[in-house]
Parts: C-alpha cells; sequence; structure tokens
C-alpha cells in the first residue's frame, strides 16, 4: 500500500477498523448506527468536544409524504408533489436522483427514527414555508436534542462502535489500485490529544460532518459577500477542511456558491438566537403571524414563502424588519414563559404600542392588520399569496409580540457530488471507491435553496443509505455494492 505520509512531529499510531464516519449529527450517528448493526467495526469522531454539532440546535423537525397525521387531517400529498416544492425552491438545481429516492424514503425514515429509538412526534403538522401542504413533524420538544440524545444514548452501548470526541480528521490515506491506476480511500489520519493516528478502513470512510457556515474565509470565496459582517446560526465547528481536502483527492464539488441565509434570525441575538427558535411554528414559519417593514408600517412579502424569498425580501429593505404575532398564535411557542425571551421579544397591549417601538406609523400599521385579518376571515391572501390553514386565526388578542429579524447564514446547500448510494464522486464522473457520504457536506439535494424540515430528512436518509452501503462494499471487487435494501 503506497499512503500519502508526510513527516509528523507528533506519536503516530495505526489502528484498523471496518469503517470510519467523521460527524456525529443526523448523518453521521444514522450511518454508525446502519453500519454497526451489519456487524461493522465503526469508529465515529468528530473535532468537537461535545457531539452532534448542529443537529442539536436543529428544530426537530422532519418532513415526510404520506405520514399517518396527513391521513388524520385529509391532507393530500404525494412524491411528486413534495418534488416539485423543492425543485421550485432550488430553481430546478436539484438532482432529480437524489431527491427521488430521499421522498419516497420519507415516511419510512420517519418511521425508522420510532422503531429504532423510540422518538415521539406531535400530533400537529407544521406549514412550513414553500411547502405546498403541511406536511413536517416535529418532535415533543422541538428539538433536535429529541433525535440526537436517544440515537447517542443506543450507538453508546453498541460494542462496535468507538465515539471519539475532539478528534480532529487530518487527510485522507490514499492507496493506488493496480488495476486501472485509480486513488482509492484506505483510510483517514487523525489527530487526537497530541497523538497522530492512522486509521485504515477495511470497508470504507463515510464523511458526515456538515457545511461550512461558521467558516467565513471559504464561505466568502464562494460569495464575496457572505464575509464577516454576516452572522451565522452555526455552531463554530461548521468549517470546510473535511470538503478541501476532499477537492485535494479529486471529489466533485457541486453548487457550493449557493449557501442559504436564515430569514428567521434576529440581529438582536448572537448566533441562532433564543426567541425565533422558541417561537418556530409563529414567529418563524410566521404561520400565525405578520412581518413588516417599520420604514412603511405595511407587509412586504409572503410569510410563508421559501427561505430565499423571504431573506431577498428583508434584504432589499435594507434594515431589520418586524415579525409579530397574537397572544392566540404565541400560545404555540416552545417557550411558555415569553419573558424568558425578553429583550428580543417585545410584549405589546396595544397597536400603539407597537408602532411607538419601531417607529411605525400607528394608523397605517392597524390598516395592515385590519387587510390581513379580512384576508383570515376570507381564507385568501390577495397581496402575497400566504397559504392560510383552516384554523389560521385573526390577529386581534393583546399582548401582541415582535422579534425584529436579519438574515444570517445558516445552510450550504452545495458540497460534494455523491450518488443514490451516497458514494462520493470524482472529477472524471466514477465513485471514488471506498468514500460515501451524507448531509450537509453533500451538494444536490437542495439545489438554489434548501426547504425548512428537509434537511434532517436529507442527513438521516442519506446517512442510513451510507452507513448500509460502507458496510457491504467489497473493495476487492470495482464498485461492488450489495445493494442492502435502503
Amino acid at each position: 500500500m503506497s499512503t500519502n505520509t508526510n513527516n509528523e512531529t507528533m506519536q503516530t499510531v495505526t489502528r484498523r477498523v471496518d469503517a470510519a464516519v467523521i460527524g456525529s449529527g443526523f448523518a453521521g450517528l444514522s450511518a454508525a448506527y446502519e453500519a454497526a448493526k451489519l456487524g461493522k467495526r465503526v469508529l465515529l469522531i468528530d473535532k468537537m468536544p461535545n457531539p452532534g454539532g448542529n443537529s442539536v440546535m436543529n428544530a426537530g423537525q422532519i418532513a415526510a409524504v404520506g405520514s399517518p397525521n396527513q391521513e388524520k387531517a385529509g391532507i393530500k400529498d404525494s412524491v411528486e408533489l413534495m418534488k416539485q416544492d423543492m425543485l421550485d425552491a432550488g430553481v430546478s438545481l436539484n438532482h432529480p436522483n437524489l431527491l427521488e429516492k430521499m421522498i419516497s424514503q420519507s415516511w419510512d425514515t420517519v418511521k425508522w427514527t420510532m422503531t429504532e429509538f423510540g422518538i415521539q412526534y406531535r400530533d400537529r403538522l407544521t406549514q412550513m414555508g414553500g411547502h405546498s401542504v403541511p406536511r413536517t413533524l416535529s418532535t415533543m420538544n422541538h428539538s433536535g436534542r429529541d433525535i440526537i440524545d436517544p440515537m447517542l444514548s443506543k450507538i453508546q452501548y453498541m460494542p462496535n462502535v468507538k465515539l471519539e470526541m475532539n478528534t480532529k480528521f487530518e487527510r485522507f490515506i490514499l492507496e493506488k489500485n493496480d488495476e486501472n491506476g485509480q486513488d482509492e480511500v484506505a483510510g483517514i489520519k487523525v489527530s487526537h490529544n497530541g497523538v497522530t493516528q492512522d486509521v485504515i478502513c477495511d470497508k470504507g470512510v463515510i464523511l458526515a460532518s456538515g457545511g461550512f457556515s461558521a467558516d467565513i474565509p471559504f464561505r466568502k470565496i464562494q460569495v464575496p459577500t457572505f464575509g464577516e459582517k454576516v452572522m451565522s446560526t452555526n455552531q463554530p465547528g461548521a468549517t470546510a477542511e473535511v470538503i478541501k481536502e476532499s477537492l485535494k483527492i479529486s471529489a466533485l464539488p457541486v453548487q457550493l456558491s449557493h449557501i442559504q441565509l436564515g430569514p428567521w434570525t434576529s440581529p438582536d441575538e448572537s448566533g441562532f438566537g433564543l426567541a425565533p427558535y422558541s417561537l418556530l411554528i409563529t414567529l418563524c414559519t410566521h404561520t400565525d403571524g405578520i412581518i413588516i417593514d417599520p420604514d412603511t408600517s405595511t407587509r412586504f412579502v409572503n410569510e410563508l414563502g421559501n427561505r430565499y424569498e423571504r431573506s431577498m425580501a428583508i434584504l432589499k429593505m435594507g434594515h431589520p424588519v418586524v415579525c409579530m404575532t397574537d397572544s392566540e398564535g404565541a400560545k404555540h411557542s416552545l417557550e411558555k414563559d415569553l419573558t424568558k425571551l425578553e429583550p428580543t421579544l417585545k410584549a405589546h397591549n396595544s397597536i400603539e404600542e407597537v408602532a411607538e417601538e419601531y417607529g411605525m406609523d400607528p394608523i397605517v400599521l392597524r390598516e395592515t392588520i385590519d387587510k390581513y385579518n379580512a384576508s383570515v376571515a376570507m381564507g385568501e391572501d390577495e397581496d402575497f399569496g400566504k397559504l392560510l390553514r383552516e384554523d389560521a386565526a385573526p390577529l386581534v388578542k393583546f399582548p401582541f409580540y415582535s422579534v425584529r429579524l436579519w438574515p444570517k447564514v445558516h445552510h450550504c446547500m452545495g458540497g460534494l457530488h455523491i450518488n443514490s448510494d451516497a458514494q462520493v464522486m470524482h472529477v472524471d464522473g466514477y465513485p471514488i471507491k471506498g468514500l460515501f457520504a451524507a448531509g450537509e457536506v453533500t451538494g444536490g439535494v437542495h439545489g438554489g435553496d434548501r426547504l425548512g424540515s428537509c434537511a434532517t430528512l436529507d442527513c438521516i436518509s442519506f446517512g442510513r443509505i451510507a452507513g448500509k452501503n460502507v458496510a457491504t462494499f467489497n473493495k476487492k471487487k470495482e464498485g461492488d455494492l450489495h445493494n442492502v435494501a435502503t
């Protein structure tokens, strides 16, 4: 075996496993679990001190077609409808083979989380922006931890899985295929507590390291305007080193410049923030609220438009805008004690108080609210085409609650190109032998813009596919996957 080694200043040890998984979020845990269930020895690493990555900051929401929740609510949905919704949001840059694979398995994926890990979901479906119908299930606490923690609990008791934190991926170990001369991934070089390890992987390596929203230099190369002044919702470990090392071995990148802004974040908080997260149903998806331009005291966008539409509309204003709901809408808040969300969240006992807080015209603001309430009564938003649910309520009950909004970098749609078996593709069009990937480190699923609750589905679906396929992969045979049902 010829390896890409350099002189090392640290102690180096060698270990052998069947598969190494880089990243401990939804994708990484799903991959590790499936590979381990098939009897493989799995090393699961993460450079951060705590597991979960961005997934622990997730709102615990996952889109699915054909759930019993939809059937009970009389909601008509289909694989083709969800696929079209994602294509519309992604401006048809989505890779159809990946969409079809993911969406066709969506309810089975949710069921898997329930049967394997005991994860519970609320009965009420959420209408996320850009989705034609309500299809998003939410965990009981609307938190990614509702999924991550049960996964971790089960995986940590699997004798053939070893989870190692504070362990950083450095580069790939390659070997040359004697028959075709192509480089194949034989393992990875990692560092942990001053020790460098050569991890030889008999089956393969799975990349589940997430996106690069917190990597300002790399992000700025893709989109020059997304520099230091643009905040991110992500945890500090969301950086690009795995992608960069993959590019060095000729992995094919796809759509790296497609970086999503979250339209529901507040400039009054750092990172993701507490108030928008806690009020996700009402103030983030805007099902029960409206967004107002404080300069004109009027609505200016479909509050249930996709994230790109809303972000661009807000940025066009050139200043933070105001999202608002009433006390009835606020009943859906995750945080029942709304005083805990102050001072980002403001409470108002009259329309005049709202106007005074944000320098609005109280007469125009009242007219705006009255017009919206009339639309709710008619069941149709003639101004912006917002989808009004049958249980939509007018904004009439005080106190009203408001949050200032300004977009932050949230998700990277682009990444490494994979096929529907989760194999990473070479720039010359063939799978890189021994290398798989899943989740936000990949590109192609979401195209130009991602719909809310589809990332969780993406991560778990392709994490499972990668885990099953790495377990059955035969390096000795060219591209041999045993086609385990996924």
